[in-house]
């Protein structure tokens, strides 16, 4: 094939069985320690405020309080700072 066949969006798994919960997270002088939430990628269909960890089988994402963490169309995580 000429062209390179994209899905028209990422199907995103369910949550995998270890995410979930909290669990003690530094941010920094301002905020110190927080009780923060551990969620899956899944877990960011609708948009979420931080602080976040989101846990993947190869990657961690860390949400800092007050932003706010979504998917795109495309299964990207967005973190936008407020």
């Amino acid at each position: 094939p000429e062209h390179a066949r994209l899905p028209d969006a990422l199907q995103i798994p369910p949550a995998p069985a270890s995410a979930g919960g909290t669990r003690q997270a530094y941010f920094g002088p301002d905020h110190g320690w927080l009780e923060t939430a551990i969620l899956a990628r899944a877990d960011l269909a609708e948009p979420r405020r931080g602080p976040l960890i989101v846990e993947e089988y190869d990657a961690t994402c860390v949400v800092p309080p007050g932003a706010e963490a979504r998917l795109d169309d495309d299964g990207n995580i967005q973190i936008v700072l407020s």
